[in-house]
């Protein structure tokens, strides 16, 4: 049990016992938190200084409250980390350049781990990724179908953190591809050649090749440095929704692609 608080700063210190007591009990996802005065009374503290607590952790997902009942024990899911990314990047020093170099870094271990631990659940994800890529006809629909493609190789590779991690950032990362996207066009890069960089990747996982599978994908991210580099030199000049992309568009989608 959570000892006594008696020192300063008591919501903090509420929070962390509350957290403690979360652990200590093993208490999962719906499972019921003692009342507030119950609380307040184990941690010696005042049913105010709880109630801040039990707010805060319900503003970061690891409680739920509800009108009329005890709050519950929740699993914070990326919405929230997501919240927390986007303040703690706001006024610092990231940059896109550190989000390519993160998407850098973990991307091509994800594609690797891919290689070793997918199911067929998960290759049949991929197919369905692709194909939904070779579809597409503007920019915004690439940017969606990328991000599936992308969750569905870090689905494959069996990393709980690594998954969380990315969908959390994807708000910052839908804006990096964005301006990705843009500098590619404006360098006379094709959608052809990104759907074709995918389509390796996927070869590669499928087989099971995690060097393969990690170089594919180190090669596809090469893109989107290209890309990024092209924009910041000129100026982050937008394209139009449709450019870079084949006047055939639909033909195209149902036929291979090369770089």
């Amino acid at each position: 049990m959570p000892a006594s608080i008696k020192r300063t700063s008591l919501t903090d210190q509420a929070t962390e016992a509350i957290i403690q007591l979360i652990q200590e009990r093993n208490l999962r996802d719906g499972d019921q938190m003692p009342g507030t005065g119950e609380l307040a009374e184990m941690l010696n503290v005042s049913v105010p200084v709880v109630r801040e607590a039990v707010a805060g952790l319900s503003a970061i997902g690891l409680l739920k409250r509800h009108q009329g009942r005890e709050s519950t024990v929740s699993t914070p899911d990326s919405t929230h980390m997501s919240r927390l990314f986007a303040l703690r990047i706001l006024g610092t020093s990231v940059d896109d350049e550190q989000l390519q170099q993160f998407r850098e870094i973990v991307e091509v271990g994800n594609a690797r781990l891919a290689a070793r631990n997918h199911t067929p659940e998960h290759l049949a994800s991929l197919h369905e990724a692709l194909d939904a890529l070779r579809s597409v006809r503007d920019a915004e629909h690439l940017h969606e179908a990328d991000v599936a493609f992308h969750a569905a190789v870090s689905q494959a590779a069996g990393n709980d953190l690594c998954e969380l991690t990315l969908e959390s950032l994807e708000p910052l990362l839908r804006r990096l591809r964005r301006r990705v996207w843009n500098g590619w066009v404006n360098a006379g890069g094709r959608v052809e050649a990104i759907i074709d960089a995918h389509r390796v990747i996927l070869t590669a996982i499928e087989a099971a090749d995690e060097n393969a599978a990690a170089t594919a994908m180190a090669v596809h991210l090469e893109q989107a440095r290209l890309g990024l580099e092209e924009s910041i030199c000129d100026g982050d000049h937008e394209v139009a929704g449709t450019a870079g992309f084949p006047p055939d568009a639909p033909d195209q989608a149902t036929s291979d692609v090369t770089a």
